[in-house]
């Protein structure tokens, strides 16, 4: 094993020291640039919404106000829409009740009602 002179220490720390922090900095640039995943939600069909983020999609209901037959739809970019299957949803149901995902992006996601 050979002695590093002061001055090689020195300079070598340096080295690490600026490549640390150009990695910091990257990795700080990334975080700010990539978006949050954020939701988009359809009309309110009594008591149930469709949500969609980039890919995926979902139908939820807070209370449902009138039971009854419910079908989630969503829009997907360059592929067949989603007609999902319909749903018999009591009065006052909360809850997911429907799921799935785009292969490319979602344009938009809904809920029917059939009575």
């Amino acid at each position: 094993m050979t002695k590093s002179s002061p001055r090689a220490m020195k300079r070598m720390v340096s080295t690490v020291s600026k490549a640390l922090a150009v990695g910091a900095l990257s990795i700080a640039a990334v975080a700010v640039i990539t978006p949050a995943a954020s939701a988009a939600s359809g009309n309110s069909t009594f008591g149930c919404k469709g949500y969609w983020y980039s890919t995926s999609f979902h139908g939820y209901c807070g209370s449902v106000t009138k039971a009854g037959q419910f079908q989630l739809v969503a829009g997907c970019d360059y592929e067949a829409d989603y007609l999902g299957k319909w749903r018999q949803l009591s009065h006052g149901y909360s809850g997911k009740f429907d799921y799935d995902e785009c292969t490319f992006k979602v344009a938009q996601s809904h809920v029917r009602y059939g009575g």
